[in-house]
């Protein structure tokens, strides 16, 4: 399984030197072999020119006495070309009748219809002798001294020389080629190992890092080809420093918002205990229940707002959601409390789906915010209304909206952006609401996550307050969508009037 790995996942150094390496070998092997012929070329060149003079020698050795070819070697002459440690050397000498006048009788006859073709220029080809492989070297010759006086000559040798010579080439060559080769490959890894040197520096950068230090890495310290690199470790530094800090300030958020309810509950059950009249202690018990429904409350808004962190959203696992389902669902939620006091509650949907892509449960989150919100500070007696404004085909205005109106005191033009701050209060003298000051920060954070503008307004006829949450392009819908107000009558609530 390890091997497996590791030819799966081999390292840049073995890959560069793979790629560098193996060609520098290839290419030094062809040049040997190259260079090899070559010289093993020149050596046969050599050796033919040899025999040749060798066979002039002999054909100036050759003369004509009273009409018959006498050949009269001088015995030095003989001996050196005899004297070859290496090498037998065979010559003959023929008359123009084919005959046989001096020599070795039997070294292979040459070929007498090309030599008689040819224009007396040397004939080499390669034979055998008693099973030796031998060189042979001949001419058709015509003596100086007897002019249209033809003869032929021939000196052979066997391999012995030339093939001592092409070992000693051989040897060489690969000798030289080898220390080459190896000069090479120390001379890369030398080179490999300083290109990667930055590779190294980065490794010991961030493998010397601290949960707690996310600092960015210098990306000009690093080479061009790594800065793609060192720019996406850096993104993903970032993101984790954003994470870190969301729950650091979920951590103390949570601990500076629960500790006042918490320390009530905590002051209205030890009041109960020293209670002795029973009304006193039903008192203390409804105040217990107003401050657990709270702290519920406050915790589920901060599990909410750690939720809709951009770090803690998974965008891959987005699917078109219906707004229409989504706001009616939410609406739903609110309407025993609209009851409570006497709020109208009303939803106005579209007749068929209109889709954005996202997150139904964050989604279902943002619109019940906005409905709490509205529900919260609305005086009894005042109307809510939720509303979808569907894609307009055709129009630059074509995203789709989901739109949270009352009638209540509405919130001050220069108070329209603090809202959306974690825990910010708007004090409203008319109602005596009180809220968490978390649920517009949930709205804004959800709504950022999915790109989504909001926008806060005044409400109809400029009374109240009306939050538009503009969506990006949505999916495209089968249908034209229509404006038609639904009324919902949900769970007895009060109709609109």
């Amino acid at each position: 399984m390890r091997f497996y790995r590791t030819r799966l996942n081999p390292s840049i150094r073995t890959q560069l030197l793979a790629w560098l390496v193996i060609p520098i070998l290839v290419l030094l092997l062809v040049g040997a072999a190259l260079t090899y012929g070559l010289a093993i070329r020149m050596a046969t060149d050599a050796y033919d020119k040899a025999l040749l003079d060798s066979v002039y020698s002999i054909g100036g050795c050759v003369k004509v006495k009273s009409g018959n070819l006498i050949v009269d070697i001088p015995p030095a002459v003989l001996a050196i070309l005899k004297d070859n440690m290496k090498d037998r050397v065979m010559y003959q000498v023929l008359d123009d009748h084919h005959r046989i006048v001096a020599g070795d009788a039997n070294l292979p006859l040459p070929d007498f219809e090309d030599q008689d073709s040819s224009d007396h220029s040397a004939d080499y080809r390669d034979a055998t002798i008693d099973g030796e492989p031998i060189r042979v070297a001949s001419i058709k010759y015509q003596l100086p001294a007897s002019p249209g006086t033809y003869l032929y000559i021939q000196v052979a040798e066997t391999l012995h020389g030339r093939e001592q010579i092409a070992d000693e080439i051989l040897i060489g060559t690969l000798t030289t080629q080898f220390v080459i080769v190896t000069l090479s490959g120390l001379v890369v890894l030398l080179g490999v190992r300083r290109g990667l040197r930055p590779l190294n520096n980065l490794r010991d950068a961030v493998a010397s890092r601290t949960p707690i230090d996310l600092r960015p890495i210098a990306v000009e310290s690093v080479p061009k080809e790594v800065q793609p690199l060192v720019t996406a470790i850096n993104e993903l530094l970032q993101r984790l420093q954003d994470d870190m800090q969301a729950q650091r300030r979920f951590v103390a958020n949570a601990a500076h918002q629960l500790r006042t309810p918490i320390a009530g509950l905590k002051m209205q059950s030890e009041l109960a205990l020293r209670q002795n009249d029973p009304a006193d202690v039903q008192h203390a018990l409804v105040l217990i229940r107003t401050g657990a429904e709270r702290a519920a409350r406050l915790a589920n808004q901060l599990l909410a707002l750690a939720r809709s962190e951009p770090g803690a959203v998974n965008s891959e696992l987005w699917q078109p959601v219906d707004l229409n389902e989504v706001a009616r669902n939410a609406t739903k939620e609110f309407v025993p409390e609209a009851i409570r006091k006497n709020i109208d509650l009303g939803f106005e949907g579209t007749s068929h789906p209109v889709h954005v892509l996202g997150d139904q449960s964050s989604l279902h989150e943002l619109a019940a915010n906005l409905i709490d919100n509205a529900v919260l500070y609305t005086p009894s007696g005042g109307h809510v209304t939720v509303r979808i404004e569907p894609r307009r085909e055709g129009s630059d205005k074509g995203s789709p909206e989901l739109i949270v109106e009352d009638d209540g005191p509405g919130i001050p033009a220069e108070e329209r952006e603090r809202v959306f701050e974690r825990f910010y209060r708007l004090l409203d003298r008319s109602t005596g609401g009180s809220g968490s000051g978390l649920g517009l920060a949930i709205v804004r954070e959800i709504a950022n996550v999915h790109k989504a503008d909001v926008q806060v307004c005044e409400g109809p006829a400029g009374v109240g307050a009306s939050v538009k949450i503009i969506f990006p392009a949505p999916v495209p819908e089968a249908a034209q969508t229509d404006n038609k107000r639904q009324s919902m009558l949900m769970s007895g609530a009060v109709p609109k009037t």
